[in-house]
């Protein structure tokens, strides 16, 4: 890799580190979530300055073209974040289900200590007709 190939990648990941600081910093992202965007701008920072590394893993696993390596790795990175990420929303979801259920409940139980204080019909006349 050209030395101006190597700069351009440093560039464009310390670029990346600052955005996602700055996401973090503005409160926009949350750290949870932002380890794991500077985990691969860091990867994007490094791997420029280990090329030699990069060579000697892809051949030793069988791979001809070591950016292709870079490539697999990349997106095997980017898998575990998209898994990531539905394992939040699953969990996020089934915890807006069960509070929206719990806000209903606490919303009728309200609505029925409201009218039994104002004398209006109780649920228990309701009940019975």
């Amino acid at each position: 890799m050209s030395l101006r190939a190597r700069l351009f990648f440093i560039a464009v990941g310390i670029a990346i580190l600052l955005f996602v600081i700055n996401l973090v910093r503005t409160r926009r992202l949350k750290e949870e979530y932002a380890l794991l965007w500077l985990v691969m701008a860091g990867g994007l920072v490094i791997s420029p300055l280990f090329t030699d590394v990069v060579e000697v893993i892809s051949y030793a696993v069988g791979i001809d073209y070591p950016p292709a390596l870079l490539f697999v790795m990349v997106l095997a990175i980017s898998f575990g974040i998209i898994v990531h990420f539905s394992v939040t929303i699953s969990r996020f979801s089934d915890q807006i289900k069960t509070l929206s259920q719990d806000l209903a409940l606490t919303r009728k139980r309200v609505q029925e200590l409201e009218e039994r204080a104002s004398g209006g019909p109780s649920s228990d006349s309701r009940d019975k007709a």
